[in-house]
C-alpha cells in the first residue's frame, strides 16, 4: 500500500462520508505560538474553538444560531437560524428549550396548502422525535437509572416511569411513517419507544411490528448485572476511554477513565479489595488533566509500574490538533511527561499500541493519525531509547502510512518472533505491514506492505480492530469492525441486518491465519458478518470456557442512532453466538472503551464499558457488568520481563491441560486486547472442564521460549523471565459492591 494518499477518485465518496463524521473545521490562528507545555497548547486550542463550525460545542452554536436569528434579514433565514438552534439545544441537554422552538415552529406552519412545505414539516418532526426520545432517556434512563436502564429489548425496570418523552416521539414517528412506512430507521425506533413504554410488541401496528425472536440468544449466559453504582464507578460522560490495570501495585485491578469533552475531567479509580472503588484522581496529580476519547497503558520505563496515554484530536479534522498525553507512574501520582520524553504531536488521534519492533526490551509506541483529502496527518512511530524519552522514525522504517487511522494493532502473524503491524482505516483498505527485520546489523528493522498478498484489505470504512487467536491454531488471527456504509443511513443498516435483509454495510470481518503469509476472511462462516456500528471494543472469556468471546460498543453521534452493544460468544473457535440478550449486554447508549478483567478475583471476567456519545447532552453513566459464574476452572498469569520488556507485552503462552476427554492447548498474548479500550495485562484464562494443568510455555519477545511446572487450578501466578519455578500468588475473592455469587460448581 503507497504511503501518499491514494488516487483523488478513491477520496471522492470518503470525502463526502468523513465530512458527515467529522462534523468540523475549526482553524488555529495564524499568530498562535505553541509554547513548551502541552497542557498550555491544548488549552489555547480549546480557547480557538470556533463554534460556527465545530458542530459537537452544541451550547455555545445554540447561542450563535440565535445571535444570528436576531440579525437574520429574511423571514427564510429566520426559520432555518431558529430550527438549528432548537436542534443545538437538544444536542446541548436542554431539551425543553428545543422541544419549545419546535413548537412554535410547527405552530407557525401555514394550514392551507400544506403539502407544498412538507419537507419543511418533516424535518421539523424529525427534529421533535429526536427530543422525545432524548427526553425519554433523559427522564428515565438517565435521571431514574437503574438495573434495567436503556438495556435492549427494553423491560422490567427499564420501562419508562415518565412516558411524555417516548408518546411525544411516537406522535412524530406515526406521522413520519405514514408517509414512509417502508424507512427502517422509523420503522426500528417506533419499536424501540414502544418498548420502553411497556407495550411492545402490541403497542406498535403489525406492519411496522419487530418480532421479539429476532433478538433471541442462542446460548443462555446468564445475566451480567450492571454493579457500576453499587462499586462507585458509575460516572457520567462522553466517549470516552477505559484502562483496567493494577496501577498501583497492590494486586487489585484499578480503573482510568476520560470522556472526550474538552474540559470534561478524567477520573482514576483505586479498588479497595473489598469490592469498592475509591475516586483518587485529584491526590494522583490528576485534577487537571482533561478530555481524551481513547486512553491505554503500557509500563514504558520498565519500572514495573502501568504508565497511561491519553489520545486526543480525533473526528475533528483541522479543529483536532490537539497533544496527546503520557503519564508517568510511580504508583504516588500520575505526571505527566509528554515533552519530556519527545512524544508531543499536533494530529487528530483516537489510536495507539504499544511494542516492542526492535526487540531491544524497551515498549515502542506506534500511533494512527487521521488524514483526509485536506489535511495529511502522517502516522508515527516512536522508538524508545530506553532512557525515558523516544525518537520518532516512522519514514525510516516503512511506516509513514498516511489513512484516516482508527485502529492499530501490533501481532506476529509469522511468528518470526518479531512484531508486525495492521492498521484499520476508514475510507481506503486496511493495511498489513510485515516487519522483515534490519537489513544490517546495527539498523533498524523494516516493514513491507503485504496487504494484497494476506488479502486482509476490507472493510473499507474499519474501525476497531485487533490480534487474537480465536480457533487456537497457535497462529494470530485478525478482527476488523465495519462502521457502515456509504449507500445507506448507518441504523437502517443495523435494522436491515437483524431482519436478514441485504445492507451495504460490509460487516464485521474476522480473518483467519492460514500460516503461510496469507488469511482467509471467515466472517460469514463463523457467523460474526453483523452489521453493529462498532466504536470501543474488546475480547475476553465471557464464561470462562478457554475462548475468547467479543463485546462490541456501538453507535454513532446522532442522537437516533440508538442501537444496542452486541456480545459476541466463540463457540468452540466454530462459529460466534450473539448473546447480547441472554447477558444484559444491549446497552443503547453509545459504548466506547470496553475492558475486560477479573475485578473480584472470583476467577472469571467482569466487563467494563465507559457509555456517553460526542454531543454535549449526550452523557450516561458508565458500567460495570458482573459475571454470575459459570462454575469453570481458571488460571491466572501475571508475567514479568527481565530481558523483555518488564510487563512482557505481546509474549506468547501456551497452556497445556487434560480433560476428561483428553489433552488441549489453549493460546493467550499478553496485551490490553483491543484497539479502543485497554483490559488487564494480565492473563485470566478460563480452562472450561480442565482436570489438570500439564504446563505452560512462554516464548518471551527477547529471550524466547521458556517452560513451566508446577501449577494447580483456581489459582494466580508470577512468572518472570529467566527465573524457572512459577510463584503462586495468594489472592481473596470479594463481592462486588456486595451482592455474593455462587461458588463453582465442582467437576
Amino acid at each position: 500500500m503507497s504511503t501518499r494518499i491514494r488516487s483523488q477518485t478513491r477520496w471522492l465518496p470518503a470525502t463526502a462520508f468523513l465530512a458527515a463524521l467529522i462534523l468540523s473545521s475549526g482553524h488555529f490562528f495564524s499568530e498562535w505560538v505553541q509554547s513548551e507545555d502541552p497542557a498550555d497548547n491544548y488549552l489555547e486550542v480549546l480557547h480557538q474553538a470556533d463554534a460556527s463550525s465545530n458542530k459537537f460545542l452544541n451550547r455555545q452554536r445554540a447561542e450563535l444560531f440565535g445571535l444570528r436569528y436576531r440579525t437574520a434579514s429574511t423571514n427564510g433565514d429566520k426559520f432555518r437560524l431558529f430550527h438549528q438552534s432548537a436542534d443545538e439545544w437538544i444536542k446541548a441537554g436542554e431539551i425543553s428549550k428545543g422541544l419549545l422552538r419546535l413548537d412554535s415552529l410547527l405552530s407557525a406552519l401555514p394550514t392551507k396548502e400544506r403539502d407544498q412545505i412538507i419537507d419543511v414539516e418533516e424535518a421539523l418532526r424529525w427534529s421533535q422525535m429526536i427530543g422525545g426520545l432524548r427526553l425519554g432517556e433523559q427522564q428515565n434512563c438517565v435521571a431514574m437509572h437503574g438495573l434495567d436502564s436503556c438495556l435492549f429489548p427494553i423491560g422490567g425496570s427499564g420501562v419508562h416511569q415518565q412516558p411524555e418523552g417516548m408518546q411525544l416521539a411516537i406522535e412524530n414517528l406515526d406521522w413520519s411513517l405514514a408517509r414512509s412506512p417502508d424507512r427502517l430507521d422509523l420503522r426500528w425506533l417506533r419499536n424501540l419507544a414502544s418498548m420502553a413504554l411497556g407495550n411492545w410488541p402490541e403497542g406498535v401496528p403489525e406492519p411496522l411490528r419487530l418480532s421479539p425472536g429476532l433478538f433471541a440468544s442462542s446460548h443462555d449466559v446468564g445475566r451480567f448485572r450492571d454493579v457500576a453504582p453499587r462499586v462507585g464507578i458509575a460516572t457520567v460522560g462522553l466517549a470516552g476511554g477505559a484502562s483496567l490495570e493494577d496501577f498501583n501495585g497492590d494486586g487489585q485491578l484499578d480503573l482510568f477513565v476520560s470522556s472526550w469533552g474538552p474540559m470534561d475531567p478524567v477520573h482514576y479509580f483505586e479498588s479497595d479489595g473489598q469490592g469498592q472503588f475509591k475516586d483518587r484522581t485529584e491526590p494522583m496529580g490528576l485534577s487537571s488533566i482533561t478530555g481524551g476519547l481513547n486512553i491505554t497503558h503500557a509500563d514504558y520505563d520498565n519500572d514495573g509500574d502501568a504508565d497511561l496515554l491519553i489520545l486526543r484530536g480525533a473526528w475533528l479534522g483541522s479543529a483536532g490538533h490537539h497533544p496527546n498525553t503520557l503519564l508517568r507512574n510511580d504508583r504516588e501520582k500520575f505526571t505527566d511527561v509528554t515533552v519530556a520524553s519527545g512524544l508531543v504531536s499536533y494530529h487528530p488521534t483516537q489510536t495507539a499500541d504499544w511494542g516492542d519492533y526492535d526487540l531491544d526490551g524497551d515498549l515502542d509506541l506506534f500511533i494512527g493519525n487521521e488524514s483526509t483529502s485536506s489535511e495529511v496527518h502522517p502516522c508515527e512511530l516512536f522508538e524508545n531509547r530506553g532512557d525515558g524519552t523516544f525518537v520518532e522514525v516512522s519514514q525510516e522504517v516503512g511506516l509513514h502510512h498516511i489513512a484516516y487511522v482508527k485502529g492499530v494493532a501490533w501481532g506476529d502473524i509469522d511468528d518470526d518472533g518479531d512484531l508486525d503491524l495492521y492498521l484499520s482505516t476508514m475510507a481506503s483498505s486496511n493495511a498489513l505491514y510485515e516487519n522483515i527485520g534490519p537489513a544490517a546489523e546495527g539498523e533498524r528493522p523494516r516493514f513491507i506492505d503485504i496487504t494484497v498478498r494476506a488479502a486482509v484489505e476490507s472493510p473499507q470504512l474499519s474501525f476497531p480492530t485487533w490480534f487474537w487467536d480465536y480457533d487456537h491454531d497457535g497462529r494470530l488471527d485478525i478482527l476488523a469492525g465495519s462502521y457502515g456504509s456509504f449507500e445507506e443511513s448507518m441504523l437502517e443498516g443495523v435494522v436491515a441486518d437483524y431482519l436478514g435483509m441485504p445492507t451495504a454495510d460490509e460487516g464485521i470481518r474476522l480473518y483467519r491465519n492460514l500460516g503461510d503469509g496469507k488469511f482467509e476472511e471467515v466472517s460469514e462462516k463463523t457467523g460474526i458478518r453483523h452489521t453493529v456500528l462498532p466504536m470501543g471494543a474488546n475480547f475476553g472469556d465471557l464464561d470462562g470456557d478457554g475462548w475468547l468471546d467479543a463485546y462490541f460498543g456501538t453507535g454513532q453521534p446522532g442522537l437516533s442512532t440508538l442501537v444496542p452493544n452486541r456480545m459476541f460468544r466463540n463457540a468452540a473457535g466454530k462459529r460466534f453466538e450473539d448473546v447480547t440478550t441472554s447477558g444484559g449486554f444491549g446497552h443503547l447508549q453509545k459504548g466506547h472503551g470496553i475492558a475486560f478483567g477479573d475485578i473480584d478475583h472470583d476467577g472469571d471476567q467482569d466487563i467494563f464499558a465507559t457509555m456517553g456519545g460526542a454531543y454535549e447532552g449526550d452523557g450516561y453513566a458508565n458500567v460495570l457488568f458482573e459475571n454470575p459464574g459459570h462454575g469453570h476452572h481458571w488460571l491466572t498469569l501475571r508475567l514479568s520481563g527481565t530481558r523483555s520488556s518488564r510487563d512482557a507485552r505481546h509474549a506468547r503462552v501456551q497452556i497445556d491441560v487434560k480433560t476428561k476427554s483428553g489433552p488441549r492447548t489453549i493460546h493467550r498474548v499478553v496485551g490490553t486486547g483491543g484497539s479502543f479500550g485497554a483490559s488487564s495485562s494480565q492473563l485470566e484464562v478460563g480452562l472450561g472442564a480442565a482436570t489438570e494443568v500439564i504446563a505452560v510455555t512462554v516464548r518471551w519477545p527477547v529471550s524466547g521460549h521458556a517452560r513451566y511446572l508446577g501449577f494447580s487450578l483456581d489459582r494466580t501466578y508470577i512468572i518472570e523471565e529467566g527465573k524457572k519455578e512459577p510463584v503462586a500468588v495468594q489472592t481473596v475473592s470479594f463481592p462486588l459492591g456486595g451482592a455474593a455469587k455462587k461458588p463453582p460448581a465442582e467437576d
